[in-house]
């Protein structure tokens, strides 16, 4: 059996479309275990009519405490065997638990994802190949990384999670990367399917499109704890993610020209700063962040992303 966790906080106007593509799976033996966040909107009434409708729907309430407790509880009261992530205003394709299980050797078997947008009328699938990796080649993948690092797309054993006490962090940012990546180190066998079964509506209110204060403080801790758990030793793998969090607080920062000053100038103070080299980097942009910094052109990188992102 799988269960399949929801976490939910005022998605009434998505969650039926979520619940009905669970529904309408080609695989039946699954379990919909929804834990409202303390939602106050009609999402709770929307989900307790369909669970008239079929028992395999349980609710679970929580006070608003975020989407880390929501899916711990989830974790908490899973009975299957196998552990999926869905967001309430997200949907799946039809045989997306089907594909998903037709690798059960796999200690974590990955669907490629799609993106769709009704106000910009986009469709982006990401993978879409056959692989088998191991931990480095997952994590580290840098074309594939924004999926790879999400927790939804995914089929978990639960008996990973559970052996090794695997649970969501309490974050602002990022708490996915650590999930993924804690339970990853503890995976033999991990398969990418070339199959685009899970479909992500890009919102303007998700949380990766909010300003966010303080951002560098937030996203920073990521490579820095990362580093340190799994011992990457401020290599190639460390700088990708350093870099990564460096692009996250200029993009939430580029419209904001003192703040964007001020972040820039905590970024090169940082401890862990003086270990960025252009030979660790491979990308393009990668090595234009690096070589902007170490010139301390900060304007120049503001007009930059101003440019970029509209």
């Amino acid at each position: 059996m799988i269960s399949i966790i929801i976490p939910l906080y005022n998605k009434g106007k998505y969650i039926e479309g979520c619940l009905l593509s669970i529904l309408d799976q080609s695989y039946t033996d699954y379990e919909v275990i929804v834990v409202d966040d303390g939602s106050t909107d009609n999402s709770l009434e929307v989900v307790r009519e369909l669970k008239k409708k079929d028992p395999r729907i349980k609710i679970y309430t929580n006070a608003h405490g975020g989407v880390s407790t929501a899916r711990n509880t989830g974790l908490e009261n899973a009975n299957g065997e196998y552990i999926t992530f869905v967001d309430a205003d997200d949907t799946l394709v039809d045989n997306y638990l089907e594909r998903l299980l037709g690798f059960k050797d796999a200690d974590l078997v990955v669907s490629g994802l799609i993106e769709e947008s009704n106000e910009r009328n986009r469709i982006n699938a990401k993978t879409g190949e056959i692989r088998r990796l191991n931990f480095s080649e997952f994590m580290f993948n840098y074309q594939n990384f924004p999926i790879f690092s999400i927790v939804c797309t995914k089929l978990y054993k639960s008996n990973i999670i559970l052996k090794n006490n695997i649970r969501f962090r309490d974050r602002q940012y990022g708490e996915d990367t650590f999930f993924v990546m804690n339970y990853v180190s503890h995976c033999e066998n991990i398969v990418v399917i070339d199959y685009f079964g899970y479909v992500n509506q890009i919102l303007e209110q998700t949380l990766s499109r909010k300003y966010i204060q303080n951002m560098w403080e937030v996203v920073e801790p990521i490579p820095s704890e990362l580093n340190n758990v799994f011992d990457l030793r401020h290599g190639k793998e460390w700088q990708y993610l350093y870099i990564r969090s460096i692009k996250l607080s200029l993009l939430n920062n580029r419209n904001r020209t003192e703040i964007f000053r001020e972040e820039c100038n905590e970024i090169a103070a940082n401890d862990d700063f003086k270990y960025l080299s252009l030979l660790k980097s491979k990308r393009v942009s990668d090595l234009i962040i690096v070589i902007l910094f170490k010139m301390k052109l900060h304007s120049f990188l503001q007009l930059l992303y101003k440019r970029i992102y509209r």
